[in-house]
């Protein structure tokens, strides 16, 4: 177990240090311009700020996006070493094949990003939560939890019902847990308020949100494969490696 789960930190690593890259590059400046779309969509007019105030903000945003980076990093080990450990356990009951990394990166999507987001949604600057952390924290603890449950239930329709009627029909049992999460989207009760930005804006930014995380758990699943790959692979001076001659 300590063997996948250094390898999923080594994963985590190298897929974090690209979504902080990312995340400085593009989702940093995106939310301000989305902030400043928001301020212009508000209508505050207070006059010119001064150079200082100005250059102070500037300052500020580079170091948030800094921050941000960082953040990124240690989110993808985090979940590296998160991945390594879920594999390691439940890697035989993973369909998939060569490919069971990569079914366990989407349930780990499903489970972290995509179920907690039926309910809370990515912020959008210029929005504001209408709940406090005394309540988010637990809900998206609890969403999560709900979300593994529908990631486990639809690898387990998909095994049963592939294994009886075929993959087309294990793929129709597997979606089927997929759209229930879908009606508690529609069903959830709103969780932000406001929104000066522009909707398209709003949307696009979301989205954007969605791809990077997608993108982090797939970097993962690359990373991992390989590093599980390169760990089976025997030494070369490894008595498995030598070949063995005839005198």
């Amino acid at each position: 177990m300590i063997d996948r789960i250094r390898r999923g930190i080594a994963a985590g690593a190298v897929a974090g240090a690209a979504y902080g890259l990312f995340t400085w590059l593009v989702l940093s400046p995106a939310v301000g311009y989305l902030e400043h779309a928001a301020s212009h969509e508000a209508g505050h007019g207070h006059g010119g700020h001064g150079h200082a105030q100005e250059a102070a903000h500037a300052v500020s945003e580079a170091t948030t996006a800094l921050v941000s980076a960082g953040g990124g990093v240690l989110w993808g080990v985090l979940l590296g070493a998160a991945f390594g450990a879920a594999y390691y356990l439940f890697e035989p009951a993973l369909p998939g094949g060569e490919a069971k990394a990569y079914v366990l990166a989407g349930a780990g999507f499903l489970a972290v990003s995509v179920a907690p987001w039926t309910v809370l949604p990515p912020v959008v600057p210029g929005m504001e939560q209408l709940y406090g952390p005394g309540v988010r924290v637990p809900l998206y603890l609890g969403l999560i939890g709900v979300g593994a449950l529908v990631a486990a239930t639809s690898v387990l329709a998909y095994d049963r019902a592939s294994a009886a009627r075929g993959r087309r029909a294990g793929a129709v049992a597997a979606a089927l847990p997929l759209v229930a999460l879908a009606l508690l989207s529609a069903l959830a009760p709103p969780t932000l308020a406001g929104g000066e930005a522009p909707a398209e804006l709003a949307v696009a930014f979301r989205w954007l949100v969605a791809l990077s995380q997608a993108g982090l758990w797939a970097l993962i699943a690359v990373g991992f494969r390989r590093f599980e790959r390169d760990g089976d692979r025997p030494a070369a001076d490894s008595p498995a490696a030598t070949p063995t001659g005839t005198d």
